[in-house]
């Protein structure tokens, strides 16, 4: 990593911290909360403004409908196999 790409990075550290230091510790005297010469206050209240972009043309084109195949056709009774579940041991031995 070279030495300016470091200490660029050190330096935009440094201001988003002075920055987050001084916006947490903005007050004005008195208590009066309006304030609209100061900017601090001012820009407290801006929310950044989302735009959705155009729906996308879809990528498949249709080019014949599809039919149903013929309906399958499902057992009328379910069938069980007899040793599904397994009665528990007649002895059991402690391994």
């Amino acid at each position: 990593m070279h030495t300016w790409t470091l200490l660029l990075a050190l330096l935009c550290c440094a201001l988003v911290l002075f920055g987050s230091t001084v916006q947490v510790a903005h007050t004005h005297p008195g208590g009066d909360l309006a304030h609209p010469d100061c900017a601090f206050c001012a820009t407290a209240h801006v929310v950044a403004q989302t735009v959705g972009g155009p729906a996308p043309t879809p990528a498949a084109l249709v080019v014949s409908a599809v039919r149903d195949s013929l309906p399958t056709t499902r057992p009328a009774r379910v069938s069980v196999f007899a040793l599904f579940t397994r009665p528990p041991p007649a002895a059991s031995t402690a391994a």
